[in-house]
């Protein structure tokens, strides 16, 4: 009798949610996944967009290898010599973003102090400039010549904005720029 009412008064000492530790489990998994879950998408974007900056800054290598050597000027076939470099730029390659929505601008200039290179983001509308993408001079022997390409790319987690170029729904644009001289070629068209 006395076992009982010992279990009986400890009982009344101790309050019953003091000693209930079931659902536990449960509430610190809701505090613990959202944190989690957010620290995941962070991570897949940041990669995301690093591996889209990666693949631009390699497609506008190879368009610009292309061009200093003359060999895009060879392989010339009559089409737009602006969409026929966006072509050889995403080509079969994997790439992380439209190809169609990438705005390409080749500049030629004589020496490397007199190369104008076109903005491509307009920082007052959060868009491209108007003039981006449209401008095309082929490339000629010794001349120095600017490729830059910007493409605009998807970021579910827009407030994690790095670069400053937040563009309307939810995007980010990305550019890539290659300043070189074009070796000493003569007389070929892009065209």
């Amino acid at each position: 009798m006395i076992g009982k009412a010992g279990t009986a008064l400890r009982a009344l000492r101790r309050p019953p949610l003091a000693s209930d530790c079931h659902g536990a489990t449960a509430v610190e998994f809701s505090l613990i996944s959202f944190p989690f879950l957010a620290l995941l998408g962070v991570i897949f974007e940041a990669g995301f967009v690093f591996l889209s900056q990666q693949t631009l800054d390699i497609a506008v290598d190879r368009a610009s290898r292309l061009l200093r050597t003359g060999e895009f000027q060879d392989t010339a076939d009559g089409s737009a010599p602006s969409e026929r470099l966006r072509r050889l730029m995403c080509g079969s390659r994997v790439v992380f973003f439209r190809c169609d929505d990438m705005r390409l601008d080749v500049t030629r200039a004589g020496s490397f102090s007199g190369s104008q290179i076109p903005p491509a983001y307009d920082s007052t509308k959060k868009d491209f400039v108007v003039s981006f993408g449209t401008r095309f001079e082929c490339p000629e022997g010794d001349d120095v010549v600017a490729v830059r390409a910007a493409v605009p790319i998807l970021r579910p987690f827009s407030f994690l904005n790095v670069d400053g170029q937040a563009m309307a729904g939810r995007r980010q644009l990305l550019t890539a720029t290659a300043i070189f001289r074009a070796e000493p070629y003569s007389g070929k068209s892009c065209t």
